[in-house]
């Protein structure tokens, strides 16, 4: 018999713990740290939130907030690398994992001379109805609707399928790929190896929600999994890794095991 919520030991103990990590978490020392990351790789953070602003104060009326909120920092890169001159440069974007479609329109509105292809389970899938609450018709009628108000855009082409099968369907190569499906292994493994594949000579893949302590994450939507297979790739190539912080705000990062990242993979052209 399953032990009640408000009875499993385990839930005081994670609330014990980020207690401890949030009385000793220094917010200072690591936005510095998190600047100096986006320093090291030539983009200007300021710039990139100027940016942001613009595209989601448009979209929601709600400012980039991932000190105090739950923002993430792949929008942040995203801006950043916008306006690069790499970034202007982009003209064909994947994304792995629509969801309701929030990133794909902040990805449209980034890159306005790209196109992009975004892959998600088609609603016969089972994964599809049984995470993230859309088990209830209303729920997953609304998660639709919305995605398919973001989604309607020339510039957005949509595939419904596992992304198991997108080699076949869209193949590469694409500047920009955007890898937010299933974060648990077999799943990342291959939207990894598939993203590596089709990324172009110079291209740039973004991973989210790695965990680096191999204790991070539920084991149900989370896991270590993309880490190890991220420095897997880095290992056996000459990319460039990159981890930022997903969120700054110690509700979510004071924890060392709770802490999440977002990785940056960049290609280097051959030669």
């Amino acid at each position: 018999m399953p032990v009640p919520k408000h009875l499993d030991p385990r839930r005081y103990y994670r609330r014990a713990r980020q207690f401890y990590f949030a009385s000793r978490y220094d917010p200072a020392a690591t936005a510095a740290a998190e600047r100096a990351k986006f320093e090291a790789a030539g983009l200007d953070v300021e710039a990139a939130r100027a940016r942001l602003d613009e595209v989601l104060l448009e979209l929601s009326g709600k400012r980039f907030d991932h000190v105090t909120g739950t923002d993430s920092v792949h929008w942040l890169l995203l801006a950043a690398l916008s306006l690069t001159p790499w970034g202007r440069k982009v003209r064909r974007v994947l994304e792995i994992g629509t969801f309701r479609g929030k990133t794909t329109r902040i990805l449209h509105d980034l890159f306005p001379e790209a196109k992009i292809v975004t892959c998600d389970l088609p609603e016969s899938d089972p994964i599809m109805n049984s995470s993230y609450g859309r088990e209830g018709p209303a729920i997953r009628a609304h998660h639709l609707a919305k995605r398919t108000q973001n989604l309607d855009n020339s510039r957005i082409r949509f595939v419904e399928a596992n992304s198991f099968f997108l080699p076949s369907l869209t193949p590469g190569p694409y500047d920009l790929i955007w890898v937010d499906g299933g974060h648990l292994y077999p799943e990342i493994a291959w939207d990894l190896c598939n993203a590596w594949h089709a990324a172009a000579e110079d291209g740039v893949i973004l991973c989210d929600d790695v965990y680096l302590d191999p204790q991070g994450g539920d084991r149900i939507y989370d896991s270590p999994d993309s880490g190890e297979v991220l420095r897997y790739i880095e290992a056996r190539t000459d990319a460039e890794l990159t981890f930022f912080l997903k969120r700054e705000n110690p509700h979510w990062s004071a924890d060392p095991v709770r802490r999440k990242y977002v990785a940056v993979l960049r290609k280097r052209r051959e030669g």
